[in-house]
């Protein structure tokens, strides 16, 4: 009896200074993301982060089965900007490597993005393929408006350039359809919230976004809040509902960042 109750405190402290340092290398770690969000050298600014998400929400399609962490890093001198992001599924089912590059003058910026989906169904699963006809690859060119105070309204139009087996026609998969996506959003705030309104269309059809003519295919609101953990400290969370009116779907995800 008296070895069973030894063994037991034993257990008992070791579990108590296991979680202590459990605890220890989560608060570390997120020091070290808070502080490392901004560091500026010679005018310029390298930023990191991660998201967690409780579902991949992409322009009205959920992506993976599951919640997925988001990590991104930018690196941005004056109007440039070059960045990473993807999104690794908890289970490991669905990845996404995304780079881009970003140039804003005023209220305008021209985009750049490569998205790279390994696990999309049929994909070469070699990054450097950028064969138009086998890669994992697509690409999208972008214009946004960026909103202003008088002007309360955000305005992004891409057109993917490369990337077949993901955006091919319809009616002929060895062919680009050059697939075009639309997006108004109507940016506001109410008390501590944050906001906007969006409405988000294709004017062709499209195998990328399952469409057959002109059609609105993500309508929702998403609403944003920091809330306070610590004095300095505050967690922004985002909450997006949105729908797709062509798959007659509704989606509920939440986005916690650090």
């Amino acid at each position: 009896m008296k070895n069973d109750f030894i063994n037991n405190q034993i257990l008992i402290k070791f579990i108590n200074m296991k979680i202590k340092f459990t605890f220890f290398i989560v608060v570390s770690w997120m020091a070290l993301i808070t502080s490392a969000q901004e560091t500026k050298i010679l005018n310029s600014n390298i930023s990191i982060g991660v998201d967690f998400a409780s579902m991949y929400l992409w322009r009205g399609f959920e992506l993976g089965n599951g919640p997925a962490i988001q990590p991104w890093g930018e690196f941005s001198y004056k109007g440039f900007t070059l960045g990473a992001w993807g999104s690794y599924e908890f289970t490991g089912e669905f990845k996404e490597v995304d780079l881009y590059s970003k140039y804003t003058y005023k209220d305008l910026s021209l985009l750049f993005v490569d998205l790279f989906l390994p696990d999309y169904e049929g994909l070469d699963l070699n990054f450097f393929n950028f064969k138009n006809k086998t890669t994992g690859h697509i690409s999208e060119l972008a214009l946004s408006f960026n909103g202003t105070e008088k002007i309360p309204f955000s305005l992004y139009g891409g057109v993917i350039l490369y990337g077949i087996p993901i955006d091919h026609k319809v009616n002929g998969s060895n062919a680009s359809n050059y697939s075009s996506y639309f997006e108004v959003n109507y940016l506001g705030k109410l008390k501590d919230y944050s906001y906007n309104v969006f409405v988000g269309f294709t004017p062709t059809e499209s195998y990328l976004y399952a469409t057959e003519k002109f059609s609105v295919f993500n309508v929702g609101l998403s609403a944003k809040k920091s809330i306070k953990i610590a004095e300095d400290f505050g967690l922004p969370v985002k909450l997006t509902i949105a729908s797709n009116p062509v798959s007659e779907k509704i989606f509920m995800a939440l986005l916690i960042s650090l």
